[in-house]
């Protein structure tokens, strides 16, 4: 299980590189091909192609900075080897200078490679924010 973990750290230490290479080819090369994501807006679901539109888009613009330091990532390997999930936690400037963001992930091994099928990004503010952030939303 040990060898799996590092094979998926390294993946997604390889997808923070492709971002910040500007590499949208190289990110999406790292997704399987029923890959789903759900972004941290509600409207935000995207398959393999509109996810490839939506990075490209970003990483295109020159206005677009990424400032990304993940504090935490745990990894989970199915019990049979061939199915895994992972979280990341950081805070994604210059979305998030305040709250922190969450990224779970869901990796299928297909014919010996990882892939990366499922994402889900969302903000985790402290519980005791979330009285300040309704009353800042009404």
């Amino acid at each position: 299980m040990t060898e799996a973990i590092n094979e998926i750290s390294r993946i997604l230490d390889a997808h923070w590189s492709a971002l910040n290479a500007r590499d949208a080819d190289a990110v999406i090369a790292l997704l399987s091909e029923d890959f789903l994501s759900c972004g941290s807006d509600p409207n935000e679901f995207w398959n393999k192609s509109e996810m490839y539109n939506t990075v490209k888009q970003m990483l295109a613009s020159s206005e677009f900075k990424m400032d990304i330091t993940v504090d935490k990532r745990e990894i989970r390997i199915a019990k049979d080897g061939n199915s895994a999930i992972a979280l990341e936690q950081m805070f994604l400037i210059p979305y998030s200078q305040k709250i922190p963001v969450r990224t779970v992930y869901h990796f299928v091994k297909e014919n010996n490679t990882w892939l990366i099928d499922f994402t889900s990004t969302g903000f985790i503010p402290n519980n005791d924010d979330i009285e300040k952030l309704n009353k800042a939303l009404e």
